[in-house]
């Protein structure tokens, strides 16, 4: 990145007051969370993409949670990097309303203190049987998790889910409206690591006032980045670390 492109980041930071930040799994890869896309993603190196597929899971939950092994471990034992706590830090120093869509789901957002978080593509930390319906917490079975062991309703025997949208399955509903309204009130809308390729979630920064302004940092293009005011195709802690330096 430019010396040039920081001083636009910052003061287009300095400018805004409501900022909605639409994440994906290129937020998290700096605290050591692979993506899933790339050439050293999930889908290329660990595991085919029909993983997350919920007519699978239906029919071989076994498969999930094998996989769920390393990933659940790698989930649990990452901490924020500098661009979840550069946005948090936009709140409690600066005093920017920031709002954040996330389609992660590894928490790391609030583990960076981040005050309203929504999780439009689900949440690791709850699970939800797929008969019964009844609702438990993830440090509830920390260790079967990490041994990659299938969840089983202690009430009637069927599988739990863990609460992310599998491919097949529809977002979050209320997660999904608040973000809506979030980006529609924007005075700035964040694109930050995410390829903008899985709808609806993708679809939020489209939703912004034709007066927001409309940042993107990716180390990869979009098919957005000729709409955005500034692009950045470089690491997102650094970029937004080196423009709080000079707010």
């Amino acid at each position: 990145m430019t010396p040039h492109e920081i001083s636009q980041l910052a003061e287009l930071l300095k400018e805004a007051k409501k900022i909605a930040c639409l994440t994906g799994a290129g937020m998290s890869t700096e605290s050591g969370i692979p993506d899933f896309r790339s050439s050293t993603g999930i889908y290329n190196t660990l595991t085919s993409e029909d993983i997350f597929d919920i007519n699978r899971f239906r029919r071989n939950p076994d498969d999930f949670y094998r996989f769920n092994s390393s990933f659940y471990t790698t989930l649990m034992d990452a901490q924020p990097n500098a661009g979840h706590l550069a946005l948090a830090r936009l709140e409690s120093e600066f005093g920017k309303k920031v709002v954040v869509s996330t389609q992660n789901i590894d928490g790391l957002h609030q583990k960076a203190n981040s005050s309203t978080v929504y999780e439009v593509h689900g949440t690791m930390r709850t699970l939800t049987c797929m008969k019964c319906r009844k609702h438990v917490s993830s440090d509830d079975y920390v260790q079967q998790l990490k041994e990659g062991k299938t969840l089983r309703c202690e009430a009637c025997g069927a599988p739990y889910k863990p609460d992310i949208t599998f491919f097949g399955e529809a977002l979050p509903e209320e997660a999904y409206m608040k973000s809506l309204e979030a980006f529609e009130k924007a005075d700035l809308v964040m694109v930050l690591g995410t390829s903008l390729k899985v709808y609806p979630a993708a679809a939020l920064p489209s939703y912004r006032s034709t007066l927001a302004k409309f940042i993107i940092i990716n180390r990869m293009e979009t098919d957005a980045d000729d709409d955005a005011d500034l692009v950045i195709h470089d690491s997102i802690g650094e970029a937004l670390t080196k423009a709080l330096e000079r707010l």
